[in-house]
C-alpha cells in the first residue's frame, strides 16, 4: 500500500546490492556535487537543479528531484548501462602563512610526505553512480580515491531512496525512506554538514582542535542509518531516523576501521543507536526563497574506539536558515546562517585520560553571504566562530600527537596552550563555473569549477598570539587555497 515498486528481478538485485554496500561501507566524508549523470538523465542543464550551475545549492526543481528519489527524467544521453556513472577529479595547491614541519599533514613513506608549505595534492578522484534504479528507487553513490592525504579508497557518500506521493485532505505529500551513511546526507540545504558551503576545503592546512561533533562524527564513526521523511505542500519538512556504527570485526573485514586516523577530540564509535531529527519550514514568494529549521543527533560514544571505561554522551542541536533572492536574470544573492550547540558528557574520556572535564559544551556560529552573476561567477564572504569550555587535555592536540603514551603535553601547531577551543575566522572565496548552463556543446558531459579561497584567523585554539605555547600565532594558519574540480 505504501509504494508500488513493481521491481524486475534485475532491478531488485541492483537495489539490494546498493543497499548492502551503503550499509556496510561508511568512510571519511568528502563534499559532493552535481553529477553530469543527473543532467544526462533529466535532459536539463546543471543550472536547472543548482543555483550556481555546479551544486550543491539546490533550486526548487533540484529539491524536488532529490525528494522524489533521483528518478525523474528519461533523456539518457548515453547507453543506460553507462549513463548513471560520472568521474570527478579534484586537485589543489595550499599555502599557509607560516610553514609547518614536513609530514605534518600526511606521511606515506616510502610514497612521499607533505611539504613545509605550498602543497599540491589530488584531494580526491571520485567515481559516481547516481540516478534512477527503478521507477521509485534512486541512488547517489560516491566512491573516492584519496591518493595522498589518507591514501584510502572509500565510499564517501551513499544515499539510496524510495519515494512516492499522496494527497491527504487536500494536502500534497511527498514521502520516502533513505538508507545512507551519514547524518545530514539526506538534507539539501547548505547549512547541513554533508552539503555545507564552502564545498571544498584544504586537507593540507592547520585546522582548529575543536569542531562541531556531527562534523567530526562523519569522518570517524563508520556510520550507517536510515530515516523516513515527508514534505507537506512543499513547505513543511519532517524527517526522523537513527544511525549506528559498524562492529569492529565488520569494519576491519571491510578495511574501514578508522582508529588509526582517529585524531579528533570527539572521535569515537556510536554505542547502540543514535536518533536523528530534521525539521524545517520553507517559503517561496516571487524572487525570494527562504527556510528556517533545526536538526540534531544524540548518541552514546565509545571514545577513541577504546572499550572498558563506558561511554561519553553527545547531544548536538542546530538551528539554521537559508535565503536566496533572484535580483534579475543575471544576479542572485544568497545567505545562510547556522548556530550549533554541543553538550558533551565525557566520563569515559576523562577516565581514559582524554579529557580533563567530565562535561563540556561547544557553541558554533556560521554566517555566509554570496553574490552570483550569470550562474558563472561567485563571490563569498563568511564568518565562523567557536567558543566553549576550556579543557586542558581535550584540546591540547594529544589526539594526533601521542595518544598511547599518556603524555598530555601541548602539541605545537595543533594544540591549545590554555585549553580553550575558541576560534574566530573569516572566509573569502571566488568561483568560476564556465559550463552547466546548457549553452555549451560540452553539456551535459563535463562541468568545471575553479576556485580561490582565503581563510583569515583572528583567534585560534583560544588565543590570537602564541596559542600553542610554542610561539605560533593565529594568523600563521591563514590559508590561501586554489582548487580545480572537474566532472565528466
Amino acid at each position: 500500500m505504501l509504494i508500488h515498486m513493481n521491481l524486475k528481478v534485475q532491478g531488485q538485485g541492483i537495489f539490494l546490492l546498493l543497499v548492502a554496500v551503503s550499509l556496510l561501507l561508511s568512510l571519511p566524508f568528502q563534499d559532493a556535487l552535481a553529477t553530469t549523470a543527473f543532467s544526462r538523465q533529466t535532459g536539463e542543464p546543471c543550472a536547472a537543479c543548482h543555483m550556481q550551475s555546479y551544486g550543491p545549492w539546490l533550486t526548487q526543481y533540484g529539491q524536488k528531484f532529490k525528494l522524489d528519489g533521483y528518478v525523474a527524467g528519461n533523456a539518457n544521453k548515453l547507453p543506460d548501462v553507462i549513463n548513471p556513472f560520472a568521474l570527478e577529479v579534484v586537485g589543489s595547491v595550499t599555502n599557509t602563512q607560516k610553514d609547518v614541519p614536513p609530514g605534518q599533514y600526511y606521511d606515506n613513506s616510502p610514497g612521499g610526505h607533505s611539504f613545509v608549505n605550498n602543497n599540491a595534492v589530488n584531494d580526491w578522484t571520485a567515481l559516481y553512480y547516481t540516478g534512477r534504479v527503478t521507477d521509485k528507487i534512486g541512488a547517489y553513490l560516491q566512491l573516492n580515491l584519496s591518493p595522498q592525504v589518507g591514501r584510502s579508497l572509500s565510499l564517501a557518500m551513499a544515499d539510496i531512496r524510495v519515494a512516492d506521493h499522496a494527497k491527504i485532505m487536500g494536502n500534497d505529500i511527498t514521502y520516502g525512506l533513505t538508507v545512507n551513511n551519514s547524518p545530514t546526507m539526506s538534507d539539501f540545504w547548505m547549512t547541513s554538514y554533508a552539503w555545507m558551503y564552502p564545498y571544498t576545503q584544504s586537507s593540507v592546512t592547520v585546522t582548529p582542535a575543536a569542531k562541531p561533533w556531527l562534523q567530526a562524527l562523519m569522518a570517524n564513526a563508520n556510520t550507517a542509518g536510515a530515516t523516513a521523511y515527508t514534505m507537506i505542500n512543499n513547505q513543511l519538512y519532517l524527517e526522523a531516523g537513527g544511525y549506528t556504527s559498524q562492529s569492529q570485526n565488520m569494519a576491519q573485514g571491510l578495511g574501514v576501521w578508522n582508529n588509526a586516523q582517529c585524531t579528533d577530540p570527539q572521535c569515537g564509535l556510536i554505542d547502540g543507536g543514535a536518533p536523528y531529527w530534521r525539521v524545517f519550514l520553507q517559503h517561496n514568494t516571487g524572487p525570494h526563497w527562504m527556510m528556517i529549521g533545526t536538526y540534531g543527533l544524540a548518541a552514546k560514544v565509545t571514545p577513541f574506539y577504546q572499550n572498558g571505561a563506558g561511554t561519553d554522551s553527545f547531544v548536538e542541536y542546530n538551528v539554521d536558515a537559508n535565503y536566496s533572492y533572484m535580483m534579475d536574470e543575471n544576479n542572485m544573492l544568497m545567505a545562510m546562517a547556522k548556530y550549533t550547540r554541543d553538550n558533551m558528557k565525557l566520563n569515559a574520556s576523562q577516565a581514559l585520560g582524554y579529557a580533563n572535564n567530565s562535561s563540556n559544551h561547544l557553541d558554533s556560529v556560521m554566517m555566509m553571504g554570496m553574490w552570483t552573476y550569470q550562474k558563472t561567477y561567485n563571490l563569498t564572504v563568511g564568518w565562523n566562530y567557536m567558543s566553549g569550555s576550556a579543557d586542558a587535555v581535550l584540546y591540547n592536540g594529544a589526539g594526533g600527537f601521542d595518544i598511547t603514551s599518556g603524555i598530555n603535553g601541548v602539541n605545537p601547531i595543533t594544540g591549545s596552550a590554555n585549553g580553550s577551543p575558541n576560534t574566530n575566522s573569516f572566509l573569502f572565496e571566488a568561483d568560476y563555473i564556465p559550463f552547466g548552463k546548457g549553452t555549451s556543446q560540452l553539456d551535459p558531459y563535463l562541468n568545471l569549477r575553479l576556485s580561490v579561497q582565503y581563510w583569515a584567523y583572528t583567534q585560534f585554539n583560544g588565543a590570537s598570539t602564541n596559542y600553542d605555547g610554542s610561539g605560533r600565532n593565529a594568523a600563521a594558519n591563514n590559508t590561501l587555497y586554489f582548487v580545480g574540480n572537474i566532472m565528466f
